[in-house]
């Protein structure tokens, strides 16, 4: 293609007019006034050349569609190898870019082999032109250009569109499918044939919608099917003059026998029936949607939609929900094992507290037991010690009278281990009676009212080997009258947790620290709803230990959490003290920790327990308050 700037070079002066030399006769001035005036009107850029090649005429729109060409008058006499090589040095022609003197002599051997015309289409800077070269009878030739960038514009854009539609007829899963009015296949996607069973080859050996399922029908896809006559009144079959037909021809053959070549024909006109705007006798409309299951190794499921576009056909729109469908069973199949699983972890889970309960109820037996072998072992030891004195002050006796310093002697010895055997047969007594009121507490889920600074003590002597044997010591701070309606088996079985815990977890081995337990009432909430108001306890337990990371702090409560996995931690321990104190007690607990400052566990209790214990909250409060 060629174009024109500004930096070309004419064999002759510039404007200097020239007639070719062709032997015919030279128009009046008026034809070439009307002529002139013609070619001015086009709305393409014309320029002519004489039999010796030179520009003998340019109209205006040559000169506005190409601003850099020569100007107006200067072009005259031109020759095309010098506008050629203008526009080439003016950037106007980018194919010539990488040799241009080779597309000269391509572009002069083009025009001089032209005979009936040639026509080029290119870009010249960022327009889109045609240009198109016509031989003059008797010599010479008109150049013409037409500016064609809207119209490739919109060429290109249709075939980005069409791009995009093929992209997404192809992203379909199952298949694409549009047909005419005449049922003729229009454009399908690759994965269309499939589905019917056909191939590519196929659709197009039986371009449209009756062709193929004549096909089908010969295959025997149709074969099982039967009409039930009792579905059609009498008006439906006589508006359908070969439904009758088609009905008596399947009464006639028995199931066991294949149908004869006229019913399988009927059988695909039953099928294109469906198509029709008020659909078949049986209430099938073409239109809509619904699963096919493809028979075969791989059986797969796939969903249709069909909707009629009104004077233009139909477009059916396949999608493969076999991974769908399996996914559903799978998900299904997958809930009820979580379920089970559930349920068993459930199961596990009760039966582990019940093991904690009773792991912890052996280690207050275990530790009263130890608890109550000194001073029975004292009471022992004296008893042993006082019956062998009496032998001998027997012996004595038996020899004659005793002297009175004897006397005085024994009678002082019996008083001082009587007295020692009562301080430490007291002490086993205490030890027995507080081991017999906690552990038959939380071996019951029974109610009733206590005053807790007793109690807390009972606890205390219960679990002394636990706080003492480290060196622990244990203080309570609560007022002698505060009284509790509620379940001491609870009660006593959070606060043990909590000592245990601390003990195993709060100090690095060898080190004694402090346990504080601290009750106190709170003011009661305020009535709401109706309901009166509501008095709590708050029941603080600290230790002066390690502390808890920021980064364990949120999950201590979760079951089978602990930071002691292989030194034989259920992780349990606080689970427990959790359900207990939100679900039996109907009070909350909350945790103030921080890494070498001790912990707190704060408990809010009703005074009066919920009765029955409340249910299960929808969801575990756990407070933790920033350290």
């Amino acid at each position: 293609m060629t174009a024109h700037g500004d930096n070309g070079q004419a064999e002759d002066p510039p404007g200097m007019t020239r007639r070719w030399d062709s032997g015919s006769v030279e128009p009046s001035p008026a034809m070439a006034a009307e002529l002139y005036a013609v070619l001015q009107r086009f709305s393409q850029a014309i320029v002519v050349f004489g039999p010796d090649d030179r520009v003998v005429f340019a109209n205006d729109r040559y000169h506005d569609m190409f601003p850099r060409s020569p100007p107006p008058g200067a072009i005259l006499g031109w020759r095309f190898e010098n506008l050629l090589r203008h526009s080439i040095a003016a950037g106007q022609v980018p194919q010539a870019e990488a040799d241009p003197e080779a597309y000269i002599a391509r572009r002069l051997a083009q025009r001089g082999m032209s005979q009936r015309g040639l026509a080029r289409e290119g870009l010249i800077g960022d327009r889109w032109y045609r240009a198109v070269e016509e031989r003059i009878p008797g010599g010479g030739l008109v150049l013409s250009y037409n500016d064609i960038t809207d119209r490739r514009l919109a060429e290109d854009e249709v075939r980005r569109k069409s791009a995009i539609l093929s992209a997404a007829m192809e992203a379909v899963p199952g298949g694409f499918m549009v047909m005419d009015e005449d049922f003729n296949f229009v454009v399908w996607s690759r994965n269309w044939p499939a589905i019917g069973g056909a191939t590519d080859e196929i659709i197009r050996t039986y371009p449209n919608m009756p062709d193929l399922a004549r096909w089908q029908s010969r295959r025997g896809d149709y074969d099982g099917i039967r009409l039930d006559p009792t579905q059609f009144d009498p008006a439906a079959i006589a508006s359908i003059p070969w439904l009758g037909r088609l009905l008596a021809l399947q009464a006639a053959r028995p199931p066991q026998l294949i149908p004869s070549d006229e019913e399988r024909e009927l059988l695909v006109q039953w099928q294109l029936l469906r198509y029709r705007p008020e659909g078949r006798p049986d209430g099938e409309r073409a239109e809509g949607t619904g699963t096919i299951h493809i028979g075969g190794e791989d059986g797969r499921i796939v969903e249709f939609r069909r909707n009629r576009m009104p004077g233009l056909g139909w477009v059916s729109i396949y999608n493969d929900v076999t991974e769908r469908y399996r996914h559903e069973e799978e998900t299904a199949r997958a809930h009820a094992e979580t379920a089970r699983a559930l349920q068993d972890l459930r199961d596990t889970q009760e039966s582990l507290v019940q093991a904690e309960k009773l792991a912890s109820l052996g280690e207050l037996v275990a530790g009263v037991a130890h608890e109550l072998n000194t001073p029975v072992g004292i009471s022992y030891t004296a008893a042993t010690f006082l019956a062998d004195r009496l032998r001998d002050f027997r012996a004595e006796l038996a020899s004659g009278p005793p002297r009175r310093a004897s006397l005085m002697d024994f009678l002082d010895l019996v008083e001082e281990t009587a007295s020692l055997m009562t301080v430490n047969a007291g002490r086993a007594a205490r030890l027995v009676q507080s081991f017999k009121n906690i552990a038959v507490d939380q071996t019951s889920d029974e109610r009733r009212l206590l005053s807790l600074k007793p109690y807390l003590e009972e606890i205390a002597i219960s679990l002394g080997p636990q706080w003492k044997r480290p060196g622990h010591t244990l203080t309570i701070d609560c007022p002698a009258t505060l009284v509790l309606d509620t379940y001491p088996g609870a009660l006593s079985q959070v606060l043990t947790n909590l000592i245990v815990n601390a003990t195993l977890h709060a100090y690095p081995p060898g080190q004694a620290g402090r346990l504080t337990i601290t009750a106190s009432s709170l003011p009661p909430t305020p009535a709401a709803a109706g309901r009166p108001p509501v008095e709590h306890v708050e029941i603080l337990f600290s230790d002066d230990g390690k502390g808890i990371p920021a980064e364990a702090l949120p999950r201590i409560f979760d079951p089978f959490f602990t930071t002691r996995r292989g030194a034989g931690s259920t992780g349990l321990g606080l689970n427990i003290v959790f359900n207990l104190v939100t679900r039996t007690l109907g009070g909350r607990i909350e945790v103030d920790s921080a890494p070498g400052r001790g912990t707190r566990f704060f408990l809010r209790l009703p005074k009066v327990a919920p009765q029955p214990p409340a249910p299960p909250p929808a969801e575990a409060e756990i407070v933790a308050v920033p350290g």
